[in-house]
């Protein structure tokens, strides 16, 4: 059995719950399509977040430690000066995975993997898990998605996929260890290929997950940081230099409807949350 991790932010912290909740459903709907039902989804939060969607194989866990808040990061800055904004967020992750991996122990999982709320995964990832029979520590997503939310296009990343996005890694339970770090502060890992073991992690033979990017709810990939990382004046030499890295690294595709069924890729409707 593998057991999917879905650490969620707080309400305190989202720019917008509505959207979010929306975001995280089409998640929970994308990972429980699975072609095996030899999984669950456990999903760690503060608040349940407001979804139309059940699913036998997904659990809410709620967890009582502080979100990281303005006031709450701010409060913590003067004892750590490495936990600012992002780094308290990516604590607030952590601590998380780690809940959920201990309160999923009782279900005696073969493999975990984290995967952020607001992306999608392929469906055979469970069935994979279940019919391999190596016996390597785990996987990476060497391939992967980028998709800028409500595009007909989508960047399929060739070489470094699990470095850019946090779903991206499936991992043998007895190494999910490797995972976290606990200091200076909590820190999900995610971009190793080596265990500290010298265990070698093996590339998933598939592209795994699309990382969302652009949907306000992301802040790593807010649609403003997207928008700097493609601001190259025209005909310079750094717009070229950015095409030749981009082709290098990435091959455009459509997203076809067969992408759309093994991922979950639903097109959102946002018009319930803004016509209000």
């Amino acid at each position: 059995m593998i057991i999917f991790i879905v650490p969620i932010k707080s309400a305190q912290i989202s720019s917008n719950w509505e959207v979010f909740s929306i975001l995280v459903e089409r998640t929970m709907k994308s990972i429980c399509q699975q072609t095996s039902d030899d999984f669950k989804v456990v999903a760690v939060c503060h608040e349940i977040p407001k979804l139309n969607y059940q699913h036998p194989s997904l659990e809410f866990i709620q967890v009582d430690f502080d979100p990281p808040t303005p006031e709450n990061i701010q409060k913590l800055q003067s004892d750590d000066p490495l936990n600012y904004r992002n780094a308290a967020k990516e604590a607030d992750k952590a601590k998380k995975i780690m809940f959920g991996i201990e309160y999923s122990n009782k279900y005696k999982a073969s493999h975990f993997m984290v995967v952020d709320a607001d992306d999608c995964i392929s469906n055979n990832i469970a069935k994979f898990v279940k019919e391999d029979s190596s016996n390597v520590p785990g996987w990476f997503f060497k391939k992967g998605y980028i998709y800028n939310e409500g595009s007909n296009l989508i960047f399929l990343n060739k070489n470094t996929f699990n470095v850019l996005c946090g779903t991206c890694i499936v991992i043998r339970s007895e190494y999910v260890g490797q995972l976290l770090q606990e200091k200076p502060y909590p820190l999900f890992n995610h971009d190793f290929t080596t265990l500290s073991t010298g265990e070698k992690m093996q590339p998933l033979p598939f592209p795994g997950a699309i990382y969302s990017i652009g949907n306000t709810e992301n802040y790593c990939s807010t649609p403003e940081a997207v928008k700097k990382m493609n601001s190259y004046s025209f005909l310079t030499k750094d717009f070229f230099e950015n095409i030749i890295r981009k082709l290098m690294k990435y091959r455009l595709k459509f997203v076809t409807k067969g992408l759309r069924k093994e991922f979950g890729l639903t097109k959102l409707d946002f018009t319930s949350v803004f016509n209000k």
